[in-house]
């Protein structure tokens, strides 16, 4: 059964504002979509629909599936060049309409695999479009996960989370760390063994940048000693407040 994917944008300006930050480096982060558990790389039908224009359907791979947060998909080289073409007002319905000319990506780019082997990790990533980075997140070492997490491009974060070596210590890391994305945050702390890992649970409230609710229910796991360092000040003046109570 074909797999179908829908995304939509209120206006071609904030179309635009995704393309730039996602689609122009190769991917496309679905949010709130769920397709059940496919293999990376499964073709989808992705649709997309730009303020009141035409959808215009293409095909893209599945490069994960993040549960509560959305889909991520690639695109090869063809459907990026369609998607371009909708920064800017369609001349006709046909623009709208058009599919890709190929899937096949083009005979002189350099393998993912050869890329991430060749030269030091931080000229490799460099090189690296987003998608051989999302698989590099999926499948890379250690260092790799860390290189992954000090990219820019913060919504490649929720692939290393995926990674199945990943270690408890990365993770508890990654809770402290102001700059892990709240997407990544949010999954950490709806993790069945990670979101009930009282350190964890700590470094969740204590980072400003955790969404407030799940900082107020990770709270509620949080040890004793941890929690009278968060009540003298530690976080954000509302989980001060939690902490309070809670040892009152």
């Amino acid at each position: 059964m074909a797999i179908s994917l829908e995304a939509s944008w209120p206006s071609i300006d904030a179309y635009i504002a995704t393309f730039d930050a996602e689609i122009a480096k190769g991917g496309l982060l679905v949010r709130g979509a769920s397709v059940g558990n496919p293999p990376a790389g499964a073709e989808v039908s992705l649709s997309l629909k730009i303020g009141s224009d035409q959808p215009l359907t293409i095909s893209a791979r599945i490069a994960a599936v993040i549960p509560g947060v959305g889909v991520a998909v690639m695109f090869d080289a063809a459907a990026k060049q369609t998607l371009e073409s909708l920064k800017a007002p369609p001349l006709d319905a046909e623009v709208l309409t058009a599919e890709p000319e190929s899937s096949a990506p083009a005979a002189e780019e350099e393998a993912p695999e050869e890329k991430q082997r060749i030269g030091p990790l931080s000229e490799r990533m460099k090189t690296m479009t987003v998608n051989e980075k999302m698989q590099l997140a999926l499948t890379g070492t250690r260092d790799e996960r860390q290189a992954i997490l000090r990219d820019t491009n913060k919504s490649l974060h929720l692939f290393v989370f995926k990674n199945p070596r990943i270690g408890l210590d990365e993770v508890a890391a990654a809770a402290k760390a102001p700059n892990t994305s709240p997407d990544a945050l949010k999954m950490i702390a709806e993790h069945r063994e990670w979101g009930s890992n009282a350190g964890i649970c700590a470094s969740l409230v204590r980072n400003p940048k955790t969404p407030m609710p799940l900082a107020m229910r990770a709270i509620e796991k949080v040890s004793v000693t941890d929690l009278r360092a968060i009540a003298k000040g530690g976080a954000r003046d509302a989980l001060v407040q939690a902490a309070r109570k809670k040892i009152a």
